[in-house]
């Protein structure tokens, strides 16, 4: 890349990040309460092989479809949420979280006969050393009945909106069924609608973008791709063909993220800075927040990924579910781009 074309890439991506703030965007999905539950290495237990903790911390924060909102309102996009939670201490802690934030909560359903998901990991550590993760306990619950929810409200759901997310993490509330419910809405085509999906992703048809980690998209398409680029290839053409997608983004963790578009070459972004990550916890959250909304903004599809990329870099070098913010996002910009050897 010469420095000509180094300079109008960073203009182009700082002017996209400008437009941030304003937009307003609509997160359907399933909303997770993400609990860190802190404890300092006391002693082996004399009851069992195990190390007992003295607890120091526990603390909680937005995940799933909370954490891709949680990290739009730190962009300053006017954000939209509708799912579901319980009527219980996680739900509601949930639902102050964001409305401090002030999301539009005029779609969140409370509801007694389901209980919030919630993921808690246990981090334990020496004295003066990092705590690492020993185990996660996830509380499961039921997914509820998607076909309860007041579809009827959809047009005034979609009134002003710029961009959609569908955070589908199999809890319910971000079924396929919501595509074919957009379109029978007549919702604009210039609005773009990004899926990230853990478990469905095959489901989701004739939309803008689906965002899957190389994980995710081999096991929907039951293939070991690794890293073989010319199979990912293949792969992603052939998951685009089928179900009328205009963009894939695969992310690769320490190998970056791939996009693919229909009549173009793929284009790959190696991962932003180091390769030894804190904690990759809600990533992806990020990633569909930063790549949707940059979209919204009339961002091209490969500005847009590099945006994402960048917030990706970001975020896993800090720990817990966390988010990025736009000055990260210009200060991630303006020194990737300054500096030829990092330039891609």
């Amino acid at each position: 890349m010469t420095d000509r074309q180094s300079a109008d890439l960073r203009r182009r991506l700082l002017s996209l990040l400008d437009e941030f703030p304003g937009r307003r965007i609509a997160v359907f999905g399933d909303l997770i309460a993400d609990e860190f539950l802190y404890g300092r290495i006391s002693r082996v237990s004399r009851e069992a092989p195990v190390l007992v903790l003295q607890y120091r911390d526990l603390v909680r924060l937005p995940g799933g479809a909370a954490n891709a909102a949680n990290n739009l309102l730190d962009l300053g996009c006017r954000t939209a949420v509708i799912g579901t939670v319980g009527r219980d201490e996680a739900g509601n802690a949930l639902a102050r979280a964001l409305a401090r934030k002030n999301a539009d909560l005029r779609f969140l359903r409370k509801t007694a006969s389901y209980a919030t998901p919630v993921k808690t990991r246990i981090l334990a550590a020496a004295h003066h050393s990092t705590p690492q993760q020993v185990v996660r306990l996830d509380r499961i619950t039921e997914p509820h009945d998607s076909a309860s929810f007041p579809w009827s409200l959809m047009r005034r759901m979609l009134a002003g909106i710029d961009g959609i997310i569908l955070s589908d993490y199999g809890y319910g509330s971000a079924p396929p069924e919501i595509v074919r419910t957009l379109h029978a809405n007549r919702l604009p085509r210039h609005i773009p609608v990004v899926v990230d999906s853990r478990f469905r992703m095959t489901e989701f048809r004739g939309i803008t973008a689906i965002t899957p980690n190389i994980t995710e998209l081999e096991a929907a398409t039951r293939l070991s791709i690794g890293s073989d680029s010319r199979l990912l290839q293949k792969t992603a053409r052939a998951v685009m063909r089928k179900q009328s997608l205009s963009h894939l983004l695969v992310t690769q963790g320490r190998f970056g993220m791939t996009l693919f578009e229909p009549g173009k070459e793929k284009f790959h972004i190696p991962i932003f800075g180091s390769d030894e990550v804190a904690d990759v916890t809600g990533a992806g959250d990020t990633v569909i927040a930063v790549f949707t909304a940059a979209l919204a903004c009339g961002g091209s599809p490969a500005d847009a990924a590099r945006l994402a990329n960048y917030a990706g870099g970001i975020v896993v070098m800090k720990r817990g579910t966390a988010t990025v913010t736009i000055d990260e996002l210009r200060r991630a910009v303006a020194t990737d781009l300054a500096d030829p050897g990092n330039r891609h």
